[in-house]
């Protein structure tokens, strides 16, 4: 009984021994496979999230410099819309400045002790188109095409010939004084005649200023056909341009 049970217990040894022998020999090996297998999987897990943050990082900066060149683009395109309604504000005034100096030019403030200063009304007159010129040229930067040039030289034809005829006027005026001065130094002892010389200017000076008025009224009517012309296109301009405005200002935020 005992020898049957060393028998046994040898059998059972053998057949454990052969069990363990094939777990190391099949299962061992592949347990570190796939030991090994899992830390690169985790290894390569690593290195694939790290490229991704890298590119998540890359996309945010460029999305960043994207936005700051896009809000820089539009805050110069802003800038560029405000330069452009200044100019059309400026053009407008200057111009509105020119006209209504030439339409309501005062003469009765001058007479034989001072007509000499009407000069001085020609050159400020003359100053006034300048800045009328300037303000044209600098509009022209954002507005130059044929329907705003077209209508200005139109416009300004008109008003050129309103500005001959003060000028003619303001001529008239001037010989007219001159000749009187003349007349009455001639006649400065002749207090009957020195009073005739002054009628007689006086009547001049309401003839010529009479019918500078008439035809000066005549000539702005078609300044204003003009210029009420170019007010609409100016006003719809900028209308245009606050609308443009607004849409950049909406794009530069959102």
């Amino acid at each position: 009984m005992t020898e049957l049970r060393h028998y046994i217990l040898e059998f059972a040894t053998i057949i454990v021994s052969l069990f363990a022998f094939y777990l190391l020999k099949n299962y061992w090996p592949k347990y570190f496979e796939r030991k090994a297998e899992n830390q690169a999987t985790k290894e390569d897990i690593g290195e694939i999230t790290e490229i991704i943050e890298h590119i998540k990082s890359d996309l945010a900066k460029q999305n960043e410099f994207l936005k700051a060149k896009l809000s820089l683009a539009n805050q110069h395109k802003l800038n560029l819309k405000s330069a452009e309604r200044e100019a059309m504000l400026e053009f407008n005034k200057q111009k509105s400045a020119w006209i209504y100096s030439l339409l309501r030019f005062s003469f009765y403030k001058y007479h034989l002790e001072n007509y000499r200063d009407i000069n001085l009304a020609v050159l400020d007159n003359q100053k006034r188109q300048y800045e009328y010129d300037l303000a044209a040229a600098h509009l022209t930067l954002f507005t130059h095409d044929n329907e705003f040039i077209g209508l200005k030289s139109k416009l300004i034809d008109e008003v050129l010939e309103l500005d001959k005829i003060l000028f003619n006027t303001i001529y008239d005026l001037f010989l007219s004084f001159s000749r009187a001065e003349l007349n009455l130094n001639l006649e400065k002892d002749q207090p009957s005649e020195q009073a005739k010389i002054r009628y007689t200017l006086n009547e001049e000076l309401i003839s010529i200023i009479t019918r500078h008025k008439k035809i000066a009224e005549k000539q702005f009517e078609k300044v204003n056909r003009y210029d009420l012309l170019m007010r609409e296109l100016l006003c719809n301009r900028l209308k245009i341009l606050e609308d443009a405005t607004i849409a950049n200002a909406v794009g530069s935020i959102s």
